[in-house]
This record gives C-alpha cells, sequence and structure tokens, in this order.
C-alpha cells in the first residue's frame, strides 16, 4: 500500500501540469460568460448548481495550495518562507497591474487619453499590495457584457495571501511543530469557517474567502497527516464517484471537499507523469492574464468557444514570457533573501532538491473567476 507520504521529494509529480490545466479551465469556463453572462460551458450546464468549472479550478489550486505551502513553512522555516511568497506572487502582479494601467486601459478606453488619465487609473496599482483588489480600469470595455471588467478573475489572490499569512502565524505560534496540534489548529479553523465564518480576523474582510478557505484547509491536513492517507486507484475511483451518488443530499458538501481533494492527489502522484516542468510554470499568468485578454478580443456576437481560442492564443505566449522574465528570476532570488546559499554536491554543482514543494515548481497560487469561480 502506498502512502501520500511515501512520495515526499518525488519530482516526477503532477501538480504543474493541474496548476496549468486549472488555469486553462478558467479561462474556458470564462470564455462562454463573457461571450454571454447567462449561459455556461457545455460541461458546467451539467454541472450547475452544484459546481462549475471555475469552482472546480478554484478548489483544486487552493488544496494544491494548501499542501506545499503547509510543507514549504515547515521545511524551510518562516523566513526562506516568506521571502518565497513574496517573490512568487509579487514581482508577476506588480508588473501585471503596470500593464493593464499602461498598456490594455489605452488599448481599450472609449475615451481620449486625457479624460482616462484623469479618472485615475494608477489607482488599480494598490492590487499589487494584494490585501484589496479594485476590478475596473475607468472607460473600459464599456461596451462588453461584462462592462468595465478588466480584473474580474483575480479575487481570489487577497485570499491566497489571507491563506500564506495564516499558515505564517500558526507557524509562529507552533502549533505545526507536532502533528497533534497542527491537527487541533487546522480543525478549529475548519469549524470556524463552516459555523461562524465572521469570528475569523482579516479572513472576514475580504470577498467569497470561505470556500476557497476550506479547501486550503484541506490540503494542509493533508500534508500533516499525509503518512496516514493511502492512495490507490479503488479509493480514488470512489471518491470521484460518491459526489456525484450524494449531489442532492446534505453530504454533499463535505463529500465534495474530501472526495476532491484525495482526487487530485491522487492525479499528482499516482497517474503517469506530464513533465509539463521542462516549459516552465505558467499557471499563475495564464490565470492573470486570462480574463483582460478575454475582454479584449470579445466582439458581439461572438461565441464562447471562438473566444477561448483566440484568448488561449494570446494569453499562453504571454504567461510564458512572464515565467521567463519576471517569475523565474525573482524565484531565484529566494535564496539570496532568505540569507542561504543553495546547498551543492561533491562536483560544485547545486545539490538536487527535495521534498514536494520543491519538486512541484513552487507555484503556489493561481484561481478562479466571476460567477463563482
Amino acid at each position: 500500500m502506498k502512502y501520500l507520504s511515501d512520495f515526499d521529494g518525488v519530482r516526477a509529480n503532477n501538480f504543474t501540469a493541474l496548476r496549468l490545466l486549472f488555469a486553462w479551465l478558467v479561462l474556458f469556463g470564462h470564455s462562454y460568460l463573457i461571450a454571454n453572462p447567462s449561459v455556461y460551458d457545455p460541461v458546467s450546464a451539467y454541472l450547475v448548481p452544484y459546481a462549475w468549472l471555475g469552482s472546480i479550478a478554484v478548489s483544486g489550486f487552493f488544496v494544491i495550495s494548501g499542501f506545499l505551502v503547509t510543507a514549504s513553512f515547515i521545511q524551510r522555516g518562516p523566513v526562506n518562507f516568506v521571502a518565497s511568497r513574496a517573490l512568487r506572487l509579487y514581482p508577476c502582479v506588480i508588473v501585471y497591474s503596470l500593464l493593464m494601467i499602461f498598456v490594455l486601459g489605452p488599448m481599450a478606453k472609449s475615451v481620449d487619453f486625457s479624460t482616462y488619465w484623469k479618472a485615475e487609473p494608477w489607482n488599480n496599482m494598490w492590487n499589487s499590495l494584494l490585501w484589496s483588489w479594485q476590478y475596473n480600469l475607468p472607460y473600459v470595455f464599456v461596451d462588453n457584457p461584462f462592462k468595465g471588467s478588466t480584473n474580474s478573475s483575480t479575487w481570489t489572490l487577497p485570499v491566497e495571501l489571507r491563506c500564506y499569512i495564516g499558515i505564517l502565524f500558526l507557524g509562529l505560534a507552533g502549533t505545526l511543530k507536532e502533528n497533534r496540534t497542527a491537527n487541533f489548529a487546522l480543525l478549529l479553523l475548519l469549524f470556524a469557517v463552516v459555523w461562524n465564518f465572521d469570528v475569523l480576523p482579516f479572513f472576514n474582510e475580504t470577498y467569497r474567502v470561505a470556500d476557497p478557505l476550506l479547501f486550503f484547509i484541506m490540503g494542509s491536513l493533508a500534508w500533516i497527516n499525509r503518512q496516514h492517507i493511502p492512495l490507490n486507484g479503488p479509493l480514488a475511483l470512489v471518491a470521484l464517484i460518491m459526489p456525484f451518488l450524494l449531489a442532492t443530499t446534505d453530504f454533499y458538501e463535505p463529500v465534495y471537499v474530501t472526495c476532491f481533494s484525495y482526487v487530485i492527489f491522487y492525479a499528482a502522484y499516482r497517474l503517469p507523469h506530464v513533465n509539463v516542468d521542462r516549459f516552465g510554470d505558467i499557471s499563475y499568468g495564464l490565470y492573470i492574464y486570462a480574463w483582460p485578454i478575454q475582454q479584449l478580443v470579445w466582439y458581439p456576437g461572438q461565441g464562447g468557444l471562438r473566444n477561448a481560442v483566440y484568448a488561449t492564443a494570446i494569453t499562453v505566449p504571454l504567461a510564458y514570457l512572464s515565467w521567463r522574465l519576471i517569475e523565474k528570476p525573482a524565484l531565484g532570488l529566494r535564496q539570496l533573501l532568505a540569507g542561504r546559499r543553495p546547498s551543492r554536491n561533491a562536483q560544485g554543482q547545486p545539490a538536487p532538491a527535495t521534498g514536494p514543494i520543491q519538486a512541484s515548481g513552487e507555484k503556489p497560487v493561481v484561481v478562479a473567476g466571476v460567477a463563482r469561480g
């Protein structure tokens, strides 16, 4: 019997491939809503009201994030943790905000530049802090079905940041040193999310945080208890089927949360390895640039599939440039900012990384969008 802990340090996992898939599912699901806000994509049409592609992608991203980010703090400590998380989140979103204000805004505005600039579009630079989010640039996309909407998909980034801070607080409080105290703290947090969400400081300040936080906690619990979680095909098949069988019952939500989380870890470690890592991790860029590009390529009468094709053709190269020019170089600084030099082997080469967080390509963030993505 293989357990989740048996895969610690395994580089040939599918976390990067799963994140890339989830990022594209956000794009695909949103393409139909952008074309017609009352029409879901063909897959979501069969899942609503229980789920849709955007909500599935959100859940998947936060499960993976909870698992890897918890591992990151426990394995690296607070200084390296903060440096790694900051370098993963901020450089990309700072450049994104600048491009939205100074490139996309002027391209998509319906007024002259002077009027656009007097409306203070530079206020969108506050998005770079990731504590709150301004969704619209002035006078942009005024004729689209989602009028003026520039940044709708990125509502989850402030949620993600708060999850990181939550893990940092739990770690600094010493609760993550032992499985018993970690489980107690995480289950207490889980109880608060489900039964009395308003008691959670700074989490209840942002938009639609409860569901993503729930899945993040499930990922964290999976890391803490990974030595007790078997990964096998029959269990994964049961986990895949059970939410459909219980969709109309009161048991649906806890069953879906548990089963979906399990399926992600099975797919990450037990399915054949899809080595997209050799191209880099473009999921963050694909996620944040997808919505504005989809809005930019929209035209009256356009169908959802055509919007998805056009947006994919533009967003994937843009995300790749973001990875190569911004995200990858920024991640290379994390050892320097953490005050550590990379370990080297006897030949003077960098030693292989160990642990699932290193093997995954250090990508904890990205998630969905507007109607509940």
